[in-house]
């Protein structure tokens, strides 16, 4: 519903919202429609509100040579801004080299890619309980573990130019960087890195060039510090993940917004997160 998501953002006091979905099937064919229809509608909703949305394209990555078409059509064609995709695709991790052919393409279009959690996250039968685990912890768990395994793994040395946006503050990586840090890191002792990662730039190099949006805690601003004490302000990006998480009372996101300003952090940082840095990483 378009007018009543353009009223809350009027009440709330957001400028310019950036629309995006990630698409669910594992079945290609299944998913590329689905990406065609959104990808159409999005860029109906910019096309007639252009100062007030941007869109993001939905793609299955191992979709083949169809799904890029799509890509480059949603791109140069239809105007979105960046792509989608689910922190594991298939049940592969954002690591996998099946996925290369789909980050050389998305590369050469010289967009974002925003990770979104997995609805459901294959490998990792400890959350199987009746507590409903996997939407509570296991989507933050593969947000860091997707995360650690696109810096461990080389993928920002083999792409560098690739942005990606990585959802929930990267699933709370902050409170463990440190611990990542020091076993991969710069800060290990000499002698002591295990072996298999094969990233070339230090590890606390590569995590400064992702980007992370501050949707995921339902307006919680404890997160948030959290996330300051590891994350750059520089690689924050607001995020509210409206409709889901204030689809009960939205305007509890001017309250978001209202506790990010009164962080104590610097104006410049505040508005970095609040929209600069999306404006830049955008293009806008």
């Amino acid at each position: 519903d378009i007018e009543e998501h353009l009223r809350v953002m009027d009440a709330v006091g957001i400028d310019v919202a950036v629309l995006s979905i990630a698409v669910s099937s594992d079945d290609t064919q299944v998913a590329l429609e689905e990406c065609r229809v959104w990808n159409d509608s999005a860029a109906e909703v910019v096309r007639r509100y252009p100062k007030r949305f941007v869109g993001l394209a939905p793609i299955p990555p191992l979709g083949g040579e169809k799904a890029f078409d799509e890509l480059k059509r949603a791109i140069e064609t239809l105007g979105l801004k960046g792509v989608v995709i689910r922190s594991q695709a298939g049940g592969l991790s954002m690591d996998n080299r099946d996925l290369y052919p789909f980050y050389e393409r998305v590369s050469a279009l010289n967009v974002p890619i925003f990770i979104h959690p997995s609805g459901v996250q294959h490998g990792m039968s400890i959350l199987d309980a009746p507590y409903d685990l996997g939407r509570s912890i296991g989507r933050e768990m593969d947000l860091i573990v997707a995360t650690t395994r696109l810096i461990l793994s080389g993928v920002l040395d083999d792409f560098s130019d690739l942005k990606f946006v990585i959802s929930h503050k990267g699933g709370g990586i902050a409170a463990v960087k440190e611990r990542i840090e020091y076993q991969f890191g710069s800060t290990g002792s000499p002698g002591t890195r295990p072996t298999g990662s094969r990233n070339r730039v230090p590890f606390d190099q590569c995590f400064n060039k992702l980007y992370f949006n501050l949707a995921g805690s339902h307006g919680g601003i404890s997160s948030v510090r959290c996330a300051l004490t590891g994350i750059s302000p520089k690689r924050l990006v607001f995020g509210t993940d409206y409709p889901q998480e204030f689809s009960g009372d939205p305007e509890k996101i001017r309250t978001y917004i209202e506790n990010i300003r009164r962080l104590e952090i610097d104006e410049q940082s505040k508005e970095a997160m609040l929209g600069e840095n999306a404006r830049e990483l955008l293009g806008l």
